[in-house]
């Protein structure tokens, strides 16, 4: 089991045998506090460094006690840093559905543990796409919420920006149950679902292959769908400012404890890390204007109401053992479909729907804020 940290749990962890997600098996991405566990945000040295949690974080709480049964804690991209899924120290977690391809970052373990039989769901994170891509790559149903829609105490901070507690599971059913949990109880939308329209600006980025089966499995399952342009602005810009903002926030989040206890880091880890040491103070203000900007120009494209409808990822899972420039590749292009979500904090959902060369890629349903409900209802319709 290599998606399995050495450091899981020997016994079964579990604090009510009964609630809506009674006796549901399930694994946990290595970033948030298990009580009388420590943590090791993927790298050996953070976690010889790391105290023993005094209690479960809220979230973890909540599912807890709702039933379910934890059963260990799983590989995750090293400070979460990656959408690629190989962790230099700890290895690289089996994709069983793409077989020697890459399970996608930074929740690799989390989704390469649904790949077999033996879990009912598992929980991840998402910052920039680390469980929607995994999600695409593995064949699973993967959410990134509402930002703040999940209570996020007790989880180890990337970029509290843009952090959200994520999960994966292969039935509709559990993923609606596990949804039903962790979403906190606030108001739900009083906006009604009018209308599903394609994303085209973000279909063109995608590989020929991917776009002819998107199109093809629009046509049998949701024929006469709008098309729709949700930004005229190069989706490379966003990713960039996104890497600014993302960047800055690991530069105050991760980086003084990596200056302090200079742990030793993986080579394409450090390579970011080296990037977002040099983020200045004059980029950052410049993203944070060309956010809000963004912000603006999608509720006027995607407006409330209408959920937009895209592949996940523009291609399939990436062979693994790659070198670092080519992950490079792989990443810029990711992080192209990945981050609107991000920079305008609304929620998507990625569906095994469609398969490419080496394995699956995910439709994605993209609503607006605080509309994870209706994207979670919506999901039998595609």
């Amino acid at each position: 089991m290599n998606y399995l940290m050495p450091h899981s749990p020997k016994k079964d962890i579990y604090l009510n045998e009964f609630g809506l997600l009674s006796n549901l098996k399930f694994v946990l991405k290595d970033m948030c506090d298990v009580k009388n566990l420590k943590t090791s945000c993927g790298n050996p040295d953070f976690f010889k460094k790391c105290d023993f949690a005094n209690d479960h974080a809220p979230f973890l709480k909540d599912l807890l006690n709702e039933g379910s049964v934890l059963k260990g804690i799983t590989v995750c991209d090293e400070f979460f840093y990656s959408l690629i899924g190989e962790n230099g120290h700890y290895g690289t977690p089996i994709n069983l559905n793409a077989p020697s391809c890459v399970p996608g970052g930074s929740s690799s373990g989390s989704a390469a543990a649904l790949t077999n039989d033996l879990y009912d769901f598992s929980i991840g994170s998402d910052t920039g796409g680390s469980v929607r891509i995994p999600a695409s790559f593995c064949g699973l149903i993967g959410m990134r919420p509402t930002h703040n829609r999940i209570n996020t105490e007790g989880v180890y901070p990337m970029a509290p920006s843009f952090d959200t507690v994520g999960w994966f599971a292969n039935s509709v059913g559990i993923f609606q149950k596990v949804g039903e949990v962790l979403l906190d109880k606030m108001d739900k939308s009083n906006i009604n679902f009018r209308q599903f329209v394609i994303a085209e600006d973000l279909l063109e980025l995608c590989d020929a292959a991917v776009q002819e089966n998107f199109n093809n499995y629009i046509k049998n399952n949701l024929p006469g769908i709008d098309k729709n342009r949700l930004s005229n602005i190069s989706k490379d810009i966003i990713a960039d400012n996104f890497r600014v903002l993302q960047g800055n926030e690991v530069k105050i989040n991760i980086i003084p404890w990596i200056e302090k206890n200079k742990p030793k880091i993986s080579p394409e880890i450090k390579s970011r890390i080296d990037m977002a040491s040099k983020i200045t103070d004059i980029e950052v203000s410049k993203a944070l204007t060309f956010r809000e900007n963004l912000i603006d120009e999608i509720k006027k494209s995607l407006p409330e109401g209408t959920i937009a409808v895209f592949p996940t990822a523009p291609f399939s899972a990436p062979k693994s053992g790659q070198d670092d420039e080519s992950l490079g590749f792989y990443r810029k292009r990711l992080m192209q479909l990945t981050s609107i979500a991000g920079m305008t904090s609304r929620p998507q959902i990625s569906i095994p729907k469609l398969k490419d060369k080496t394995g699956p890629v995910g439709i994605s349903l993209l609503g607006w804020q605080y509309s994870d409900e209706i994207l979670l209802n919506k999901l039998i319709e595609i």
